[in-house]
Formats: structure tokens, C-alpha cells, sequence
């Protein structure tokens, strides 16, 4: 009887690479490294806080009234807001108005009278019957009314 086929052989290369991928694998997971593409192990394995922190842009007009501002309607480069508000403390006030002017233009180009802009920190649960959201003012822009 002829011996059965086993299908083509699995060259040295091969093997070599299955290995170094295999070692790299576990190096980082064990060093936790996180190296793309391997993960380290953390990509499930953290505890996620139990609140959330964002920000709330809100356009004052001349009454003292808050008017929402839409990330949606600024220019791509303003859009995150995120970024721009981690360094926001290091700023100078002229930067800062140059900011809040660019958040609010929007709103001025449909001919709200925009006096200033102000930023509030949010902090919210993540859990459905955890505590209400908190809003503080963290910054004011331009001339308040």
C-alpha cells in the first residue's frame, strides 16, 4: 500500500518565522510592551472608570444667553477640541480668544451676536444609575457679558 499523501512540507523558513512571531508574541505580552501589532495583553484586561470626562463648548451672546456650538460646523482643524483644550492652560489669552473667535464663527457667519465663548468641564457616569452628569466652568474667551 502506497504511503498516504500529506500535502506539500512546511519549509525551514517557515518555521523560523512561525517561531520569531510566537516569541515576539509572548515577549510583549509578558514585558507589556505595546507594540503594533502585538497588543501586550491590555486591550481587554484594564478596568474602565466608572466616569467620563468631556467637554461642552457654549457661545454667549449679548443677553448672557448660552448657545451650543456644534463641533460638526467648524473647520476640519477645530473639530477636536480635545486636543486643543489639553494645553489650553499653557496658552496666552490672545491664543485663546483666537480659538474661542474660531469656535464661534460659525455662529457668527449666520448672524448670532457672539460676545464670548465659554468651556465647560463635564464629568458624567458611565453606569445608568450612577450619580447626574456635573458641569464646571473651566474657561471663558473674549468679552463676557
Amino acid at each position: 500500500m502506497p504511503p498516504a499523501d500529506e500535502g506539500p512540507a512546511v519549509g525551514a523558513w517557515t518555521r523560523r518565522l512561525v517561531h520569531l512571531f510566537l516569541l515576539a508574541f509572548a515577549v510583549t505580552g509578558l514585558a507589556t510592551l505595546e507594540l503594533f501589532p502585538f497588543s501586550g495583553f491590555r486591550l481587554f484586561s484594564e478596568l474602565r472608570p466608572a466616569e467620563r470626562q468631556s467637554w461642552e463648548l457654549r457661545a454667549v451672546d449679548e443677553a448672557g444667553d448660552e448657545i451650543p456650538i456644534r463641533l460638526g460646523d467648524l473647520p476640519l482643524g477645530f473639530r477636536n477640541s480635545t486636543t486643543l483644550l489639553r494645553g489650553f492652560d499653557d496658552l496666552t489669552t490672545a491664543e485663546r480668544d483666537a480659538i474661542c473667535d474660531a469656535w464661534a464663527q460659525p455662529l457668527r457667519d449666520r448672524d448670532v451676536p457672539v460676545v464670548g465663548v465659554r468651556v465647560y468641564s463635564v464629568v458624567q457616569s458611565v453606569r445608568p444609575d450612577g450619580p447626574p452628569r456635573t458641569r464646571t466652568l473651566a474657561y471663558e474667551c473674549g468679552g463676557q457679558p
